[in-house]
């Protein structure tokens, strides 16, 4: 059965894509827990229950993107058409950009200045601007980077990352 409207094939395109990213994120997570290290006394190591899950995470998307391909076909579906959709997506697209460099630099800036940026940046680019608006920003982006950050440190002995410089 050949996927024939054009909103139908890029959902389903989409949805195998999704199938795609979530398969080979598990796998990468799964050789990341394969690297925990081993304790004398036990028989396996820290890493080999998170690598089953992850594993099984990875063979369930590729059972489902093989069962969805075999039942309808590969989606066919125009540039133009998913091109639209995307710039459609704009904002979404950009805070998952924002929301991948905020992890990849949190070890270096630390979790205060960088969930700092994150909340600004975001709230900047979402929120209209007006002047009462920037303020509230700065006191949400203020309060919700430090608040949880002595939360978990003063109250949990839990400690976030620190600034590397």
């Amino acid at each position: 059965m050949e996927r024939r409207s054009p909103e139908i094939a890029l959902t389903s395109a989409l949805q195998l894509l999704s199938y795609l990213i979530i398969a080979l994120g598990a796998l990468l997570m799964a050789f990341k827990a394969g690297s925990l290290p081993a304790s004398r006394w036990e028989p396996m190591s820290a890493g080999v229950f998170p690598q089953i899950i992850f594993v099984s995470i990875a063979i369930l998307c590729g059972v489902a993107a093989i069962s969805d391909i075999s039942k309808h076909g590969l989606p066919r579906l125009s540039f133009s058409i998913a091109w639209k959709r995307l710039i459609a997506l704009k904002a979404v697209i950009f805070n998952l950009v924002l929301f991948i460099i905020y992890v990849a630099i949190m070890p270096v800036a630390g979790f205060i200045i960088s969930t700092f940026a994150y909340l600004l940046i975001a709230q900047f680019y979402l929120a209209p601007k007006k002047p009462i608006t920037v303020l509230i920003a700065i006191f949400v982006a203020i309060l919700f980077s430090t608040g949880p950050y002595y939360l978990f440190s003063e109250v949990f002995n839990i400690y976030l990352p620190r600034a590397q410089w």
